[in-house]
């Protein structure tokens, strides 16, 4: 009996301890399904540009694309990005701005800006905590310089001299030698090049001469716009300056921007009274007609007659 009771024991022992692992297995399972997936975020590219205008005006464009479903990289809309300026020890924010259509933005920046020890500035862009794209981050790493444009007086040649300076440590003004500038001109939808071979590198001076060719039409006394630039430089990025030259070809003003022609607007006078005249011919003859067949009918209808009478 004892030995049976044993035996039972051993068997309600087998059961609880096959249960337990049961349950602890089915557990682990539910533990494992009830664990949520991290969400896979997309890439995302940046890029950033630095401008300085002619008015001295800075500002900073940024570029964000992102990667579709489709695993093509297209521009984002009303993307959030934060710009940043790095000062000696952190990083302080200058804007935040949401990208238009075309994945870009805008943003100016202070025209003094926290320079390291080699009197370069740094600029970062950044997205942060999307909720569908990565994190990204880019920066701009540039030197202040200036660029200004001077045209040379009773010079037939149509001469423009174009200087590069800098500030050093000493906060005196150096030239900058080895800089390609190109030249244009302004036209009413952009910029065009001021020749075939329109780019000058500056000289131990830092400055580069140009001469604008003389058949550029210019307005109504001349003027044409004269434009410098320093484009995507490593050390500077985008520079540009401006200015104002009575090198144009005269703009002919047609004393009547409207006439009286068969290929404008107004016809002229001749074709208007012709078209007049055939027009009221052609409705005379239907008066006419009118007329005559009301007469007609008078005549053909008796009670017509007496009611008239």
């Amino acid at each position: 009996m004892k030995e049976r009771l044993i035996h039972i024991k051993c068997i309600f022992n087998k059961i609880v301890c096959t249960l337990l692992t049961v349950t602890l297995f089915i557990n682990i399972l539910n533990a494992q399904d009830s664990v949520v997936a991290p969400i896979e975020k997309r890439a995302i590219t940046m890029q950033l540009a630095f401008y300085k205008k002619a008015d001295s005006t800075k500002i900073i464009i940024a570029t964000v694309k992102g990667k579709s479903l489709t695993n093509k990289f297209l521009p984002l809309k009303s993307m959030k990005v934060n710009f940043y300026v790095q000062n000696k020890k952190d990083q302080s924010l200058l804007n935040s701005a949401l990208t238009d259509a075309t994945g870009k933005v805008t943003i100016s920046v202070p025209k003094v800006l926290p320079l390291d020890d080699n009197l370069s500035f740094t600029i970062f862009g950044k997205v942060e905590n999307d909720s569908v794209y990565q994190n990204a981050e880019e920066h701009v790493h540039f030197k202040d310089v200036n660029l200004s444009l001077l045209l040379l007086p009773k010079d037939s040649t149509q001469t423009v001299r174009a200087t590069v300076t800098e500030i050093d440590k000493n906060g005196s003004i150096i030239p900058v030698k080895g800089k390609e500038i190109k030249f244009y001109v302004k036209r009413l939808f952009g910029m065009m090049p001021a020749g075939e071979d329109y780019s000058e590198t500056t000289d131990e001076t830092g400055v580069a001469t140009f001469s604008y060719p003389k058949d550029i039409k210019g307005d109504e006394a001349g003027s044409i716009m004269l434009i410098g630039k320093i484009q995507d430089d490593e050390l500077f990025g985008n520079i540009e300056s401006r200015a104002v030259a009575p090198w144009g070809i005269v703009l002919a003003v047609d004393k009547n921007p409207f006439p009286r022609a068969l290929w404008e607007p107004q016809a002229p006078f001749p074709l208007i009274i012709t078209i007049l005249v055939l027009f009221g011919i052609v409705w005379s003859f239907y008066f006419y007609i009118v007329y005559q067949l009301r007469q007609i009918s008078k005549e053909g209808n008796p009670n017509l007659k007496q009611n008239h009478v």
